[in-house]
């Protein structure tokens, strides 16, 4: 086997053990919960889907795919839920943007309502359950 040969096989398996080393290593990932912000028309908006459920390590991601700018305000949730910066989400702008959200410590088990700021009057609400 020539230097060359010798060094590239060398590369490989340090990658292939490293690679295997960190996915033994990190924790099992929650799921994903794809929330779609939605322009039905030039005065209806939706969330797709409007109620989701989810647990303690899953990722909500809001996906914007429509034209006009939406956000995620949580509008009224469960006394132990302690949101602070995640209370209100960035606006997405362009088609494809995405928020993610962890469900983490600051969400408390049961109901959060949220809304879309702008379109809240236009109906785009939804709800989030925690479950524990």
């Amino acid at each position: 086997m020539s230097g060359k040969s010798l060094l590239a096989a060398l590369a490989l398996v340090s990658v292939t053990l490293g690679t295997v080393a960190w996915t033994r290593n990190a924790p099992p990932p929650g799921k994903l919960i794809v929330v779609k912000m939605v322009d039905v028309s030039a005065t209806q908006f939706k969330f797709e889907p409007a109620a989701i459920v989810a647990n303690a390590g899953d990722t909500v991601r809001f996906e914007q795919t429509g034209a006009m700018p939406h956000n995620v305000d949580f509008r009224e949730v469960p006394p132990s839920s302690k949101l602070g910066e995640a209370k209100t989400g960035p606006f997405l702008a362009a088609a494809g943007e995405k928020y993610d959200l962890v469900i983490d410590g600051r969400f408390g088990a049961g109901l959060h309502n949220f809304t879309c700021t702008p379109h809240e009057a236009l109906g785009m609400k939804g709800t989030l359950t925690v479950k524990k």
